[in-house]
């Protein structure tokens, strides 16, 4: 495990944490499985003792349902035994649970040309919501974190608690002040953070409503703790410890993911920063401007910025591609400029 890690921002001004946040967008030229076939594997219907047909129309069914139920109520709804019981029993959860372990298996983990983007563009730290380890494969080519002793050698722990022994204990499920450390192209180090859980501790992946409520309360009190007031000018880089901690003070870059209204702890994160007086870090969102977006709408309102790379929205993957590479480079420049002296 890396020793004396540490990572230290100005918060505010030149200097602060420079931060890409990354979604599925970006791997699926990796091949990477849809939502919808995860939900396939995480369903308590035993799809494998289907037929072809009773596969196809169970399949149909969960696109239908994708339209109209939020996405974490909807694996509540698919990883429920049927009919439901008033009270799960431990045996209904563990069984969930082996089906999700089973199903996040099928993650692929490799990177892509995309990817592959990412350590040149100068950041301090990459968040995803991928429970994959392509992000890593980008960055770490030749190792494997599919490894616990590859993933033990690179991972950080940055809990500020103690345990009798004054032994820092070790965040088992949700990673709140966990990652993994790797360099970008020029050197410098960056943190990689997996702010919804990884594919190797399954308890700890963000999917059902259940699970957000609970990162959503380990982030409010993750908040409550920071000690940031403004009253004294800040010139020295400061220690930061926790990813909501660099989000609320970080510029903040989104590309490749949706942001869909039902990720409730980034967005109860967004206001937070908003309404945090003693930071002036920005969020830049990286999607074609659309007037009749609602999703779009809603990030204005809670203080993004769309920078206006194309007026046409993407429709195939050569679209994407030079959509994102435009992104790339917009992303480049503005850390650039944010590490440069004032």
């Amino acid at each position: 495990m890396p020793k004396n890690i540490q990572f230290r921002h100005i918060p505010y001004g030149s200097g602060r944490p420079q931060i890409v946040l990354v979604g599925n967008g970006l791997e699926r030229s990796s091949g990477q499985i849809g939502w919808d076939k995860l939900l396939e594997k995480i369903a308590v219907q035993d799809s494998g003792s289907m037929t072809d047909e009773q596969k196809k129309a169970f399949m149909k069914e969960i696109e239908g349902m994708m339209e109209k139920i939020p996405f974490p109520l909807l694996y509540e709804l698919l990883s429920s035994p049927q009919p439901a019981p008033a009270h799960l029993r431990r045996e209904d959860i563990d069984d969930q649970e082996r089906r999700l372990a089973e199903g996040l298996k099928e993650l692929k983990n490799a990177s892509n040309r995309l990817l592959d983007r990412l350590p040149s563009l100068g950041a301090d730290h990459i968040f995803t919501t991928n429970y994959s380890y392509c992000l890593e494969k980008a960055f770490l080519p030749r190792q494997d974190f599919s490894k616990s002793n590859v993933r033990s050698t690179r991972r950080f722990n940055l809990n500020p608690e103690r345990k009798e022994n004054n032994k820092q204990p070790r965040e088992v499920n949700y990673r709140i002040h966990s990652g993994y450390q790797a360099r970008n192209a020029d050197g410098s180090p960056v943190g990689l953070w997996h702010i919804h859980g990884e594919a190797s501790v399954p308890r700890g992946v963000v999917l059902g409503a259940d699970r957000y409520g609970r990162m959503l309360s380990k982030i409010e009190q993750t908040c409550a703790t920071l000690s940031y007031d403004g009253n004294e000018p800040v010139t020295e880089p400061q220690p930061f410890i926790s990813w909501p901690e660099l989000f609320l003070f970080g510029d903040l870059y989104i590309i490749g993911f949706g942001f869909e209204t039902c990720e409730t702890d980034l967005w109860w994160l967004l206001r937070r920063k908003q309404r945090e007086r003693f930071s002036d870090s920005r969020v830049y969102f990286y999607e074609a401007p659309d007037k009749t977006s609602v999703k779009q709408k809603l990030l204005l309102a809670h203080g993004a910025f769309i920078p206006c790379l194309t007026k046409d929205k993407p429709k195939t993957d050569a679209d994407y591609q030079a959509f994102y590479e435009l992104a790339f480079q917009d992303i480049q420049k503005r850390i650039e400029k944010a590490k440069s002296p004032s």
